[in-house]
């Protein structure tokens, strides 16, 4: 292993160190309430920030590929997003930072599913085209909107189980108000929606470019297009039945877990690009 790899490699061990201890201090403070706690958790989290930045300037320098030329180096872009996604709504929006309890998990692991690689090569020619850093691009955005989308549901669901069980203080004193989790999770939606849509299209155009002319469903771009209509149904419910709360939550982690599954495919497909 040369120099540069051990650098890259020693990068990512921090990083997902510093990631392991930022999730372990956020759900310290939601569960507990630790003084400072929230504080502390985010000033490690920008730590794991700027690690992580380190970690992929350095990865690309030594693979001479950019980040998003297979599914397990998007996913270390993904996770990037999704983490300074989620700081900058936390500043902006009161309480919302015990957000960072739901999202810093997800974004260990996403980080930490660009370590594992299966029969990693280069993205086939047939789908090689101007529309990769659009695809890319659109469902890495499109999964941080509904990673921020999942963890509002399920702060809703517990802050609702909180309130139906008259639990006044501690947990329910943490957590944002119901109607606020609602909003701040309809709203990510309508971002990564359309996001999802623009992926769910270029997907396709690759896939008939794979197959020259025809198409094949896999079970990856199935749950894809599920997650697609999942998202597609819980908008369309808030609007014409005026869904709101917990079966519009339920519908978003749904949704959310299909797109996972999604990732999972690919990761155990290996490199055979995005579409």
């Amino acid at each position: 292993m040369g120099d540069d790899a051990m650098w890259v490699t020693l990068l990512f061990g921090l990083t997902a160190a510093l990631y392991a201890i930022a999730a372990g201090l956020y759900v310290l403070f939601l569960s507990r309430g630790t003084e400072g706690g929230a504080t502390w958790a985010a000033r490690v989290l920008g730590g794991a920030v700027a690690s992580h930045l380190a970690f992929l300037v350095s990865n690309w320098a030594v693979l001479g590929t950019v980040p998003t030329a297979d599914i397990h180096q998007a996913l270390a872009v993904m996770s990037l997003v999704l983490v300074l996604v989620f700081l900058v709504t936390a500043r902006k929006r009161d309480r919302l930072h015990v957000l960072g309890a739901f999202i810093t998990p997800v974004t260990l692991l996403l980080f930490l599913g660009a370590a594992f690689r299966r029969g990693v090569g280069p993205v086939p020619e047939g789908v090689k085209s101007a529309l990769l850093p659009v695809h890319v691009g659109v469902n890495v955005l499109g999964l941080a909107a509904f990673a921020l989308a999942a963890a509002a549901a399920v702060a809703y669901l517990l802050q609702e189980r909180q309130l139906r069980q008259k639990r006044l203080g501690g947990l329910m004193q943490r957590l944002p108000a119901l109607d606020v989790l609602d909003t701040f999770g309809l709203r990510s939606v309508l971002v990564g929606f359309p996001l999802l849509t623009v992926g769910v299209v270029t997907g396709t155009i690759w896939a008939v470019q794979l197959h020259q002319g025809g198409f094949g469903l896999s079970a990856a771009q199935g749950f894809g297009l599920l997650s697609w209509l999942l998202f597609a149904g819980v908008l369309l419910l808030r609007v014409a039945a005026g869904w709101r709360g917990r079966k519009a939550g339920i519908g978003t982690m749904l949704g959310f877990l299909s797109t996972m599954v999604v990732l999972v495919g690919y990761m155990l497909r290996g490199s055979e690009g995005f579409g």
